[in-house]
């Protein structure tokens, strides 16, 4: 299987099906030349644009804002920017997390539809759960939009099921809309616009990233793409200022929310990922007190697997989509923790 590829009359490949899928090496690339859409917004209009073939297609997307997504339900689009989005809720029974996707999109529908987190249709079949994804869709490979509008739909398709689905920034997508473009694949290199205007504050998918969190807390768990350093959580301990300040300094406000310590870039919580002193357990309690939690999860630092550290307080998830491995999830299901592989089979895991 391959994402449903720039999503055709859309995302401009022929959606496929999961019995079609292979390992990543025996996949047939997309079309390098084709990607889209991008739905770019003046007041009321919007106008979409599309790649094929090397050449752009524009149209207009007409009231009531439907972008229809072949191998997707049609996505209702507002005129009006988003509003930040919520980052505290209730612990669901059923939680399910990954991160660092790094545009290989083939791998993450694989993953989620082991896991039951989607079906055959890229139907959300997870009901009241919730998904997060911790950062770094961007970059690397050239799945990028195809994930991107993916995690749009099942974040609709979720909310209207009872269940979620929570997107966190990561340091690469904010490399990218700040213009740091140095781990782009090839194929968004070669495009007819930039990325920085794709993906502008004017655009449909800019204005959604930029309405994103970089950690949320879902009853006592806290997750981040990277995590806090214990300095960094000593004096940003209000969650939701954290998000706030990113934001603005996201739209260009200078700060230091999204600096080497903070919860985009910090590897020391994973043990060995960093050079210097690791935190101390100590150290590792007062960040999860700072934001009144229990267990930190976070990816950034990529693994063999799933791993729990500092005594199952802190899980690492990064475990290698964006190499093209077949990755995994960090489940928790009514109170146990697992392993989620892409065959399907849950290993439980230390805490």
């Amino acid at each position: 299987m391959r994402c449903p590829a720039l999503l055709a009359a859309t995302l401009l490949l022929a959606p496929l099906h999961l019995a079609a899928w292979a390992p990543p090496a025996a996949q047939a690339l997309p079309d390098l030349r084709d990607d889209g859409p991008y739905v770019l917004w003046e007041g009321r209009k919007a106008k979409v644009i599309r790649v094929r073939q090397g050449k752009v297609e524009e149209a207009v997307l007409a009231p009531p804002f439907r972008l229809e997504l072949p191998g997707l339900p049609a996505l209702a689009l507002e005129p009006a920017p988003p509003a930040a989005a919520r980052a505290v809720f209730p612990l669901p029974a059923a939680l399910a997390a990954v991160s660092d996707v790094h545009g290989n999109c083939a791998g993450l529908v694989k993953l989620l539809a082991a896991q039951g987190i989607v079906g055959r249709d890229l139907r959300w079949t997870f009901g009241r759960g919730h998904l997060v994804v911790a950062g770094d869709v961007f970059d690397r490979g050239p799945q990028v939009t195809e994930a991107l509008w993916l995690l749009r739909s099942l974040e609709t398709q979720a909310r209207a099921a009872g269940g979620r689905v929570h997107v966190l920034l990561g340091n690469h997508e904010v490399m990218a809309l700040s213009g740091d473009l140095r781990y782009l694949n090839p194929k968004y290199r070669d495009l007819p616009y930039a990325i920085p205007f794709l993906y502008g504050p004017g655009t449909d998918m800019g204005r959604w990233l930029r309405s994103l969190p970089v950690m949320a807390r879902l009853g006592d768990i806290l997750f981040a793409h990277a995590g806090p350093s214990p300095e960094f959580a000593a004096a940003h301990a209000d969650l939701q200022a954290v998000n706030a300040g990113c934001r603005a300094e996201l739209m260009g406000s200078a700060g230091p929310l999204l600096g080497s310590a903070g919860p985009l870039w910090y590897r020391g919580l994973v043990p060995g990922a960093a050079p210097g002193p690791e935190p101390t357990e100590d150290a590792i309690g007062a960040i999860l007190g700072a934001y009144r939690c229990q267990t930190l999860v976070v990816g950034h630092s990529t693994l063999d697997q799933v791993t729990a550290f500092h005594g199952g307080r802190v899980y690492g998830i990064d475990a290698g989509l964006k190499d093209g491995r077949p990755g995994e999830l960090w489940l928790q299901i009514a109170g146990r923790r697992y392993r989620g592989l892409a065959d399907g089979t849950r290993i439980p895991l230390e805490q």
